[in-house]
């Protein structure tokens, strides 16, 4: 290819070729991307596409004299050189270009007897100066199926962790097996002909927060390379020497990529070659993180800000400064994001501007790109806005095109919106989803404050998938209606998602749309090697081309031209959604062409959410604890959990048995019907030999997945059961549902995605919940239930896999679900059952106590072979927090058990210092056992030995419910992102948002303290319930009973909590006040200044059947109550 066609718009796909050597395969392109592959599996990480065509295993040449950089290939760095030609010979790729009087000449071979390529470089100058050319290697690791990593890259590289060889200076890299069936291949990258100076194979640490390899940090930045290894959680291989070259001289040296089946033969590969002996054996830390900036000031308005962002004075929404420095936009440590959602549609969006969106499954009917890149952030959506006089083009939001000057950007229950000011034109962009309809609404208002009318062109852009992955030659069918100012797509190969229209307007207020113009063609708008940071379409004097239908690599791209006159506004609605038929698209469309119903929506969206959150409001001396319960939890439990089922890091449209049913406990005394509606969903789920679907899509779809997990089906009696306690609505029992059918797993077959089928049974809730229960009745060798492929936590697939272990974890739930349910099978008069389960949990208590205890805490399982798991012989997972935590929440053990257990878990699990309370200790890493997947992952990492934060949840009810004053606020409190993000150092080290609880937060060097997924977390709900049942001690029961039974510190004088009732018409503010150290008062109550009564150490109280506001006053004694335990 010339030059010329590189940098066309228009210009033609580059070549792709293809060298193999029957196990190895590279495939390269004319821009100089590409893939490397071995034995089916790719190891280097590549995205097949025409357009951008910029990853691969990529080299940087950067003059020292000038600091210029550019890329060997024409991608990714778009430099455009005096000489380029590409060409295949033979079994050779041949890449030449020549950049300021420096040739490169690339040969990429295959060895045929060793699986490597050989990408030899030859540099030569004709300057007539000596020259100092640093030549840097850049590829990102894969070793996993293509497929596998194209799904979740996040979750795939977490398993993989990488070295350094000290005798050649050789990169190693290799993936953790998930399980002792897996072997993975060990990734080789190493220099000849000269010595590795530096090293990196961490990604976010070579890229920098929010660039790409088009720019990288490592290139830009004056700055060795940090020389990270081990547990990098986003694998790269990168090596860097430096060249001097005389005038006229030139100089060659080669880089290889190889692979085999393990260490020794990976570093095999390279006998025979001419290795450098490194004299350099470490490389100083140099993270690229500016956490000690504390110079910026907080926004006005702002409360807790830590140098980025802060909350809104009433909490109910985050401000985040995207502030501009000389090298670009400072951006928090990873996207800060929020999820904006109705049941049936949403979008994520990021504080760049970045995010995706959805309609009916987040997972399987995404409309735009999920991306799952922390680093880079790319958009697969975006909006412009040109100056149609200078030329001048930026984005109103922090990307993909900034302006030169500072954002804020305001996360708020149902919306996030962006503000700047820029040439004379301030701008505001919000982004919202309405309550019902399927459509995200941006709405950008622009004022122009300059003295002079301004002539503008406003971009809407977005980059269409109607699927779960994007496709450059997918089947959408995209057309455009003028007259109805309309782009519209169908996707015949939509298989359950067939017949949704999806479309795309812009309705302007406040101006005259003067001209408008549209595009259905990615490569018409972006351009040929360009990327949503520099669309050809921006450049002055172009006008969309108009192009759509088939065959297409589809996007919908429109262009309004509009003229402000000084002083004035306008504001221009750029909406995006989807129908089922054309009546419903001609009723949106006819909606929404009114700017008063598009503000009345978001008014709607807005209200909705502030009633949500405004059911549970309280005041305590801890910030920590009130900014998330005074919404954010409730907001992310159902807006991301429930309704959304995606966020930033995962992505799985699907809902999970035991995971949505949890989140909806949290809804029962505020919002019952959420709950109801989730317990009778899941009941539907259940087939009819009473184990359940472990996950299922939703319809269209309604495929799940059945497998052995033995926790699953057990949390619906334990939620109908909390139901029935807190709203006293016993008539749940009665309400019909159906049973499935499927095929049964086979004999060895762990799980298997399906699509069940109607049985024809229906049976009452009390009948599934019953049935869920008796299958569960299962007895191990040690008198355990039986463990299956899991029991809550997913990563210990493999300990009972063969039918015998067990779960003592599962023992200590079961037990609290036979206390639960008990009563309601008496109530019922079922003396059978009650008989059958009272016996079973006898005999379960005593196997507790005598095949659970290990005689300073619980164990946690047992293997197939009998081996406990969770022992202090253990030399890996000597304890766990869920045995420890659930002794007490099962009220199952003695309290002298259950205070040893807490001591035991608080002394070996519990860190102050480091904020976390880990799952268990030491992490999986080379235990010859097979505890299934969770030993894949690099030690401290989610369940491996990181905090996850469900578990740490628990752990805290279970130190509250042991009356443990002086620690379970605290810790709580500890628990909060609040405190984990007070000041630039931490959330450099934490690096999430501030205002949503993270799953897990990594608990091993180098990663202490970091955060791992955020959003998408059932923690959230536990969260809530734990702080407002068990800290503050305020349930409900029965609908309009409140009690009242605090446990917080002596050094709190009191809290606040204003509570609306289950029926949503009755609100009782609770008072708790602390008696005075010489006050030797009992603890005592008054309602509405009447004596309310006090039993057993708590307040409870019945609120009279008329809906009203009340006012309950409790005082507590000087001494600390303490919880019950057997």
């Amino acid at each position: 290819m010339s030059i010329e066609d590189f940098t066309l718009p228009l210009g033609p796909a580059a070549d792709a070729y293809r060298l193999s050597n029957g196990r190895l395969e590279v495939v390269v392109t004319d821009s100089g991307a590409g893939q490397t592959r071995w034995q089916g599996l790719a190891l280097t990480r590549w995205r097949d596409d025409p357009i951008q065509d910029d990853l691969g295993s990529l080299l940087y040449l950067r003059d020292l004299e000038t600091r210029h950089f550019w890329s060997l290939g024409y991608q990714p760095t778009r430099v455009v050189p005096s000489v380029y030609q590409t060409a295949m010979l033979d079994d050779r790729f041949v890449l030449e270009r020549e950049d300021e009087g420096v040739a490169a000449r690339l040969e990429l071979s295959l060895d045929a007897d060793k699986d490597f390529e050989r990408r030899r470089l030859r540099l030569t100058t004709s300057s007539d100066r000596p020259r100092r050319i640093e030549l840097t290697s850049y590829l990102e690791v894969v070793l996993f199926h293509v497929d596998a990593d194209v799904a979740h890259p996040a979750f795939a590289k977490l398993f993989v962790q990488t070295e350094r060889d000290a005798e050649t200076g050789a990169l190693l890299a290799h993936r953790r097996p998930r399980g002792d069936d897996e072997s993975w291949p060990w990734m080789l990258h190493a220099l000849l002909g000269a010595e590795a100076l530096e090293w990196e194979t961490d990604r976010a640490a070579f890229l920098g927060r929010s660039c790409t390899t088009s720019s990288p940090a490592a290139m830009r930045n004056h700055r060795s390379l940090s020389g990270g290894l081990g547990k990098v959680l986003d694998p790269i291989l990168a090596l860097r020497t430096l060249v001097e070259l005389e005038p006229g001289a030139c100089t060659e040296l080669t880089w290889v990529t190889g692979a085999a089946a393990d260490r020794t033969a990976a570093l095999e590969l390279l006998a025979d070659e001419s290795i450098i002996r490194p004299t350099r054996q470490s490389r100083p830390s140099q993270p690229i993180d500016d956490a000690g900036d504390d110079a910026i000031q907080a926004p006005d308005g702002v409360q807790h800000f830590n140098g980025y962002g802060g909350f809104s004075e009433d909490g109910r929404a985050y401000r985040i400064l995207v502030s501009r420095r000389a090298d670009g936009h400072r951006h928090p440590p990873q996207p800060w994001i929020n999820v904006i959602a109705n049941p049936h549609f949403g979008c994520l969006i990021s504080e760049s501007g970045a995010g995706y969106t959805w309609s009916r499954n987040s997972q399987a009917n995404r409309l735009t790109p999920w991306s799952n890149d922390p680093v880079s952030d790319p958009h697969g959506e975006a909006v412009y806005i040109r100056d149609q006089a200078s030329g001048e083009s930026w984005s109103p939001m922090p990307g993909p095109r900034p302006a030169p000057c500072d954002y804020g950007v305001e996360h708020g229950f149902g919306y996030t919106r962006f503000s700047t000011t820029h040439a004379d034109l301030a701008q505001e962009t919000t982004v919202f989803v309405p309550r019902q309809d399927q459509v995200r609404i941006l709405r950008l208002r622009i004022a122009n404050e300059g003295a002079t009318a301004r002539r503008l062109g406003l971009f809407g852009y977005q980059r269409l998938v109607m699927a779960s992955q994007p496709s450059t030659d997918g089947p959408i069918v995209t057309s455009i209606e003028p007259e109805r100012a309309l782009l519209r797509a169908v996707n015949p190969a939509a298989g359950d998602f067939a017949g949704g229209i999806v479309f795309a307007t812009a309705v302007v207020s406040g101006t005259q749309v003067e001209r408008r113009s549209f595009t259905c063609d990615r490569l018409a708008f972006l351009g040929r090697h360009r990327d949503p940071t520099v669309p050809a379409a921006l450049e002055l004097g172009e006008t969309l081309n108009g192009r759509a239908g088939a065959g297409l690599d589809p996007c919908f791209a429109q262009q309004l031209d509009v003229r402000i006159a000084p002083g004035a506004a306008l504001v221009c609605d750029f909406l995006l959604g989807e129908v089922m038929d054309e009546d419903a698209l001609a009723e949106l469309l006819q909606r929404y062409q009114d700017a008063a119903a598009v503000g009345k929506a978001l008014d709607e969206a807005c209200a909705f959410w502030d009633a949500l959150v405004s059911g549970v409001q309280v005041e305590t001396p801890e910030p920590a604890i009130d900014l998330m319960l005074n919404g954010w939890l409730l907001y992310q439990s159902l807006g991301c959990r429930i309704w959304a089922r995606s966020a930033f890091y995962q992505s799985g449209g699907a809902y999970g048995y035991r995971d949505q049913i949890q989140d909806a406990s949290a809804f029962a005394a505020i919002r019952p019907d959420i709950t109801r509606d989730q317990i009778l969903l899941h009941a539907a789920h259940q087939l009819v030999e009473g184990d359940v679907l472990h996950w299922w899509h939703p319809p269209p779809m309604e495929r799940g997945l059945r497998t052995r997990f033995s926790d699953d089906l057990l949390w619906l009696p334990y939620l109908t059961a909390h139901y029935v306690r807190v709203t006293g609505e016993g008539a749940i029992l009665d309400e019909r549902a159906p049973y499935l059918t499927a095929p049964e797993l086979a004999p060895g077959q762990d799980e298997d995605y399906l699509k069940p089928e109607p049985s024809g049974e229906t049976a009452d809730l009390y009948d599934h919940c019953c049935r869920a229960i008796d299958r569960s009745l299962t007895r191990g060798a040690h008198g355990l239930p039986l463990m299956g492929t899991g029991d809550w936590n997913d990563g210990m697939n493999r300990v009972g896999r063969e039918g015998r272990g067990e779960s003592v974890w599962l023992g200590f739930f079961l037990h609290l679900i036979l206390s639960d349910f008990l009563p309601l099978c008496e109530g019922r008069g079922d003396r059978a059952r009650v008989e059958r389960y009272r016996a079973y949990q006898a005999d379960l208590g005593q196997a507790l106590e005598t095949s659970g205890w290990d005689g300073g805490w619980y164990r946690r399982a047992y293997y197939d072979d009998g081996t406990p798991l969770g022992a202090a012989s253990d030399a890996e997972c000597r304890i766990d927090a869920l045995a420890q935590s659930w002794s007490v929440i099962s009220g199952a053990v003695p309290r002298e058990r259950a205070e040893q257990a807490l001591d035991a878990m608080e002394a070996e699990l519990v860190s102050q210092a480091e904020g976390l309370i880990r799952l268990l200790t030491p992490p999986f890493v080379d235990t010859t056992k097979d505890p299934g997947y969770i030993k894949g992952y690099v030690a401290g990492v989610r369940e491996n030995g990181g905090q996850y934060s469900h578990a740490a949840c628990w752990a805290v009810k279970a130190i509250a419910e042991l009356g443990r004053s002086e620690r379970a606020a605290p810790l709580l409190a500890m628990l909060s992102p609040v405190s984990r993000t007070r000041t630039p150092a931490e959330v450099s080290r934490y690096r999430l948002e501030p205002y949503v609880v993270a799953a897990d937060v990594y608990g091993a060097s180098p990663h202490v303290g970091r955060g791992g997924w955020s959003w998408y977390t059932g923690s959230a709900g536990w969260w809530y319930r734990v702080a407002l049942e068990s800290v503050l001690g305020v349930r409900v029961e029965n609908g309009r009973t409140l009690v009242v039974r605090p446990c917080i510190p002596a050094s709190w004088s009191g809290f606040r909590v204003r509570h609306r009732l289950p029926d949503g018409a009755t609100t009782c503010e609770i008072q708790v006040e602390r008696a005075r150290q010489d006050d030797a008062c009992a603890l005592s109550a008054a309602l509405d200044g009447s004596p309310a009564p006090v039993m057993d150490g708590e307040v409870r109280v019945t609120l009279p059947e008329r809906p009203g506001s009340y006012r309950l006053r409790v005082r507590l004694g000087a001494s600390p109550l303490s919880a019950a335990t057997v």
